[in-house]
């Protein structure tokens, strides 16, 4: 004679159980290796350009104290009557001196060729994660509702926001690295 499997209430709950809790260390996991992904590939760009970014920070700042001096010069140049004719003869030119400033101070933060291959390197590493986090975040999403649907009552709450999450972030992060890449594969 056959054995029959006998399935109680209490195997299919912790079956379906397994499920639910596999689907919900899928959307942490994900969710985790998605911002992770992302605050590495920002911390990478400030790492990578920190003396640029200075660089424009303090050629904003200079310039704007440069084009505030220029016009207070402007001012008393205009009373003292030659100023009239400068302006004639130059335009506006507080806004030369404040342009001709920003150059110069940027002409120093050059970009390298292998800051620009560093940089694509990472945005491949990213774009590589992104593709792996939507996938994976579809299948935890497609976990979840199977669970739901073989009668796992208690709340998946968690595993959807994060797996929608994951989902959301992984396309912005998959298109802003792609534009990136495109943008600086032109150069």
């Amino acid at each position: 004679m056959e054995e029959k499997e006998v399935i109680t209430l209490e195997k299919v709950e912790t079956e379906l159980s397994t499920k639910a809790k596999v689907a919900k260390i899928f959307a942490i996991i994900i969710f985790a290796l998605i911002m992770t992904a992302l605050a590495g590939a920002l911390i990478s760009d400030i790492i990578l350009f920190g003396q640029q970014i200075l660089y424009f920070i303090f050629a904003c700042l200079a310039s704007a104290v440069v084009f505030i001096i220029a016009i207070v010069l402007m001012m008393f140049s205009i009373v003292f009557i030659f100023g009239i004719y400068i302006l004639e003869n130059e335009g506006f030119w507080p806004a030369a001196w404040t342009e001709n400033a920003f150059k110069d101070i940027m002409a120093d933060a050059a970009i390298q060729n292998e800051q620009i291959a560093i940089l694509i390197i990472i945005r491949f590493v990213l774009v590589f994660i992104c593709l792996i986090v939507f996938i994976l975040s579809i299948v935890a999403l497609v976990m979840a509702k199977k669970a739901k649907k073989e009668g796992y009552v208690r709340k998946q709450g968690l595993t959807t926001a994060f797996s929608v999450v994951s989902l959301i972030m992984s396309i912005f992060g998959f298109f802003a690295a792609g534009v990136l890449i495109l943008i600086l594969s032109l150069f």
